[in-house]
């Protein structure tokens, strides 16, 4: 029989697998993750750690904080002034709210620094572009070299990324408030200033530029901070909202991912996750049963009935009051004759005694001999156990006949 120390054991046998494949898997080499995420959290090589430890140098230390939430939200209180906003992410499609606040950013001389390689309709035409995407993300394939139009700082060969990239440039803007800031080797812009407002927005199309696997790839990491550079020594907001928000983790190949993917793609929350799924297995393994409170012992009820009334006849019988005892009897009757009926017992006479005799079918004669002896102990001092025995028989003689 299965009891309470074979449950014990299991349980322990469980703990010690699911603590054993934990480690395992702790220890496990896990494999290259290529998922976009831009995240200032992440160290794959599509993350952007390197480039945010980074950026208090590039900015003389000035206040770098981080939004979570979106523009509309984060400058809800009060639009601010002299403020660069980053926002790197594979895709940048901002709602009606969003671009409302971009402007009224840019109305107070704020500077907005976007690389992305999709940019949303809405706010497309506002800035007045059109771009052609290539390819999205080469992981293996042809090389592509990216420049600077400024004299002092573009150099002789460019910066020349043979994976991890991806080469989209522009097919229109508005000259007439737009400055080319770069190109690739095909000598197609893809890195531009646009006059928006009262600020300036830099616009790169290929974030992944940007990300830590390209910061390390020679001396690349030239590229990202000139580009960069162009934003003016003053506090910084950086962008992890958007990242979330349209699919950061998603694979290379894919673009966008799902919440699991976000997961499944860090070491601690997978194993948090799990952890999770595991925990659920053993909880209903040990809980699928059904559970019942333990059934009490009922014990059996006793009759203390007849105990009690042995025990009083005893006491009276020991005390020899047989006059007490008879008068008890009585009034017990007459109580009776009330409640079963409806009789007033104050006045006996002749008219109650032919009313009782009706309504119990006892005749008329036994009652009237029956109430006289008690009605008479209240003149008595003291009675015999014969003559309470009589009496008692004649009451008895009523309830049983009585209907």
């Amino acid at each position: 029989m299965k009891g309470p120390s074979y449950n014990k054991i299991l349980l322990s046998a469980t703990l010690f697998v699911v603590g054993l494949m934990v480690l395992m898997m702790a220890a496990a080499p896990q494999p290259i993750d290529w998922s976009l995420s831009f995240s200032k959290q992440d160290t794959k090589p599509f993350g952007s750690k390197l480039l945010y430890r980074l950026l208090p140098e590039l900015f003389n230390s000035s206040p770098i904080t981080t939004s979570h939430s979106a523009l509309a939200s984060f400058f809800s209180a009060e639009t601010p002034t002299a403020t660069n906003i980053i926002i790197i992410n594979n895709e940048f499609a901002p709602d009606a709210d969003d671009i409302i606040q971009i402007n009224e950013l840019l109305k107070q001389q704020n500077h907005l620094f976007m690389a992305a390689s999709s940019i949303g309709d809405s706010l497309r035409q506002q800035l007045g572009i059109e771009y052609e995407q290539r390819h999205g993300i080469t992981l293996m394939g042809d090389s592509v070299s990216f420049n600077l139009a400024n004299r002092k700082l573009k150099t002789h060969l460019g910066y020349w990324y043979n994976k991890g990239i991806s080469n989209n440039y522009f097919t229109r803007y508005d000259s007439t408030r737009t400055t080319v800031l770069g190109f690739n080797n095909s000598g197609k812009t893809n890195f531009i200033k646009i006059q928006q407002g009262g600020g300036q927005v830099y616009l790169n199309l290929n974030p992944q530029a940007f990300t830590n696997f390209n910061l390390v790839q020679g001396d690349n990491y030239e590229y990202a901070f000139k580009c960069l550079s162009y934003l003016p020594n003053q506090s910084t907001v950086w962008d992890e909202h958007y990242k979330y928000k349209y699919g950061a983790g998603a694979p290379a190949s894919e673009g966008q991912g799902s919440l699991l993917g976000f997961i499944l793609a860090r070491t601690p929350l997978r194993l948090a996750w799990y952890l999770l799924l595991i925990g659920i297995f053993i909880f209903l393994l040990f809980q699928s049963a059904r559970r019942q409170r333990a059934i009490p012992a009922i014990k059996i009820p006793v009759n203390s009935t007849v105990n009690f009334i042995e025990t009083i006849g005893r006491l009276y019988f020991s005390r020899k009051n047989h006059l007490d005892i008879a008068r008890k009897r009585f009034s017990y009757l007459l109580a009776y004759v009330r409640n079963r009926y409806y009789l007033n017992t104050t006045a006996i006479n002749d008219e109650f005694y032919q009313q009782l005799a009706d309504k119990s079918s006892v005749s008329v004669r036994t009652i009237k001999q029956l109430f006289e002896l008690g009605l008479n102990l209240d003149q008595l001092q003291r009675i015999s156990e014969e003559d309470l025995e009589q009496f008692n028989r004649r009451i008895e003689y009523f309830y049983d006949h009585c209907q």
